[in-house]
């Protein structure tokens, strides 16, 4: 046995072995082959050879000792797993003699997982599956094994997409028994005036929607006054019957959002309540958190009041026919006095706005469009719909009740704020130099001096639209920061709000529900409780997967239909702008791809602009382009443009680079045949 000396000895020895190696943290990258990489917090990429990569999964978080290889290339060796890169996981039921395995569907995975005999379920080759990680390949020596939850079908099923986004995303829509028992029992619940609950069903409210819309949460009246309007804006109340603990409201919380996929609705709460007991139908007393507001004749907010109460919808209108009767004075109704609120809406609408286009950021509408599917979930139409001045009276009613409604969660340091912070703090000094290099040092000096707060932003976002450097916008568009909600009540930049707190649609989504039940804390006059910072988090991320899952859904879908479109031509804008080349939105359909500049082009591109110049075209974002359809892949979710000015170009860049070539050899050829003529004799 050791004595103690040499036992401190062997320790601190240890401790100087341990302290010279150096180790690192980063996320397991896959490849086309066998081996990988560990892509190092610090930027660095650490290569894992393929034995030591069947120790891992494609996403891993690991920590690794990092080492040099003989060719002096820094490679890992995994000394600890940190966080596994899924638990569940979709993928492609394969059979190999007697063994079944299961192919996740992630990007550079190339490993099959063993699926054990009691876990494959009744599934056959091809056939896609929901499955779980059932053994981590780092704990069992390489060896990793799956189970099966669920067989999703083949590629041919009807709306297998829908069904593949669902599993893959984790979009289910389940609620266990005592959440439906409690969807029962709400939709049974009579409605009492009392103290905390007044009688507004003398004012005629309406709501405005699409012809199919069945969850409606939002009803509005107005009416002139001497000094302005007064607007009065109802939102469904179905905080008051599901209170934050309850199963639904554990439910509403974990899904976040209705989720709206082409052709298909994921509701945040049980359909019967969002469509039926707290919707507000036409001629059905609901209950409503309604928001008084008076608007002064220049559009400002001057006061508002929120209370809780009962409303009775007098109509259900539609986009169209208030279009018309606001744009022709086509009649939608018989009562003049709906006719009158519309009017009346229609004009405290345009104040509004042009008061928001005065004090706050006002952006240009960008274009939706509607995805119409056939009986397999496959696109047969795609619509661009148009936002029209019905569209825009119940936006700037939303507006108003947002607002109010930040405004009073701010005051009270409570609620779910949403918030958009400007320009990223990483890519000040990009912006200034850029800044520096465009405008005036006068412009410089007072339009650079303040470009973290919001009215720092604001006044240079508002001196550039009527600049001859205008263009500058979209590139600083794009190197802003991206809106999310947030338990402070921060300002959104983005749209020039000191504090945005959006409470207009609680059937669909929880922030609203969340801020409806603070409100109603603060009208009872009990201690507010707000949602903790990690809820808040989860809720962000929450959010950013059910938007990823309608994006591919909707990508996935477009490749699958634009086959049908291949080599024509369409107009669009440029949405992106890379060194590999830029990427397209049509403005007909929506559809979206990628131009690229083959790498022996000559192009040069201007990060800070994000402008790509080839040849002696510039391609700037935003601007308006002409492109060919050239290629889709619906398995990458990818479609692939050109430009017929640059394949001219690509095209007249090779033939001179050939033409070139063939004279460098045609004089050397000649230069060969000078040098090996001998020399004649000369003349006598």
């Amino acid at each position: 046995m050791f004595d103690k000396s040499t036992l401190a000895q062997l320790t601190e020895l240890k401790t100087a072995i341990v302290s010279s190696k150096e180790y690192g943290t980063g996320t397991v990258v896959g490849s086309n082959g066998r081996f990988g990489f560990v892509k190092l917090t610090d930027g660095r990429d650490a290569f894992l050879n393929p034995e030591k990569m069947q120790l891992v999964l494609p996403g891993d978080k690991v920590k690794v000792l990092l080492t040099k290889n003989d060719k002096d290339k820094l490679e890992a060796k995994v000394e600890e797993l940190l966080e596994p890169t899924f638990k569940r996981f979709v993928g492609q039921y394969k059979i190999k003699g007697n063994n079944h395995f299961v192919l996740p569907n992630v990007k550079n995975f190339g490993r099959w997982l063993f699926l054990p005999p009691q876990f494959r379920a009744k599934c056959k080759e091809g056939d896609h599956v929901l499955c779980e990680l059932m053994r981590h390949p780092f704990n069992e020596d390489g060896k990793a094994a799956a189970k099966i939850i669920a067989n999703i079908g083949k590629e041919a099923d009807p709306y297998f997409e829908h069904k593949l986004i669902v599993a893959q995303y984790g979009l289910f829509r389940y609620w266990p028994k005592d959440a439906s028992e409690q969807a029962v029992a709400c939709k049974k619940i009579k409605v009492s005036l009392d103290d905390n609950r007044k009688d507004f069903t003398h004012i005629p409210f309406v709501t405005i929607d699409s012809y199919s819309t069945r969850d409606m949460d939002d009803a509005v009246y107005a009416q002139a006054t001497d000094t302005g309007w007064d607007i009065a804006i109802a939102i469904a109340d179905p905080s008051s019957f599901i209170l934050p603990t309850s199963p639904i409201a554990k439910g509403a919380r974990d899904y976040a959002q209705t989720v709206y996929l082409p052709g298909e609705v994921l509701p945040m709460l049980p359909d019967n309540l969002a469509t039926e007991a707290f919707s507000l139908l036409e001629g059905e007393d609901r209950p409503a958190l309604v928001c008084q507001a008076k608007i002064a004749k220049d559009g400002a907010i001057e006061s508002y009041t929120f209370e809780k109460g009962l409303i009775r919808s007098r109509s259900k209108c539609n986009y169209p026919a208030i279009t018309e009767f606001i744009t022709q004075g086509t009649a939608f109704t018989d009562d003049t006095q709906i006719s009158q609120a519309i009017t009346t809406l229609a004009e405290l609408a345009s104040t509004r706005l042009a008061y928001r286009e005065a004090n706050n950021l006002v952006h240009e509408d960008q274009p939706d469009y509607d995805l119409y599917l056939d009986n397999k979930g496959k696109i047969d139409n795609i619509v661009k719909r148009e936002r029209t001045i019905a569209h825009k009276l119940i936006e700037e009613a939303m507006l108003i009740i947002n607002l109010s409604a930040g405004d009073l969660l701010a005051q009270h340091g409570a609620g779910i704020h949403t918030r958009h912070d400007g320009l990223r703090q990483d890519r000040l000094g990009e912006i200034k130099a850029l800044l520096k290099e465009e405008l005036s040092s006068e412009e410089f000096a007072q339009y650079s001096a303040d470009l973290s707060s919001i009215d720092g932003f604001k006044a240079l976002i508002k001196m550039l639209r009527n600049h001859e450097k205008s263009h500058l916008i979209s590139p600083l568009k794009r190197m802003c920061s991206t809106s999310h909600l947030s338990i402070e009540a921060k300002p959104h930049c983005n749209q020039g709000y000191a504090h945005y707190a959006t409470v207009s649609s609680p059937l669909r989504r929880y922030a609203d529900l969340s801020n409806h039940w603070t409100i109603g804390q603060i009208l009872m006059g009990k201690k507010v409780q707000s949602a903790s910072p990690k809820a808040v988090e989860r809720l962000n991320d929450t959010l950013d997967n059910g938007r990823k899952a309608v994006r591919e859904t909707e990508q996935w879908l477009k490749s699958q239909h634009v086959q049908k479109l291949i080599g024509q031509t369409a107009q669009g804008h440029i949405r992106i702008v890379t060194q590999q080349g830029f990427g397209v939105k049509l403005d007909d359909n929506g559809i979206e791809g990628f131009v690229q500049i083959p790498k022996n082009v000559n192009k040069t591109f201007d990060a800070k602009r994000m402008t790509l110049t080839v040849g002696e075209t510039t391609y700037t974002l935003d601007t308006p382009v002409e492109i060919i359809i050239a290629e889709s892949n619906p398995d990458k979710r990818r479609v692939r443009f050109e430009v017929e000015s640059i394949n001219t170009f690509i095209a007249q860049n090779k033939k001179a680079k050939e033409t070139a070539k063939a004279n460098t050899k045609e004089a050397a050829k000649e230069t060969k045949q000078e040098t090996n003529t001998p020399n004649r004799p000369q003349d006598s």
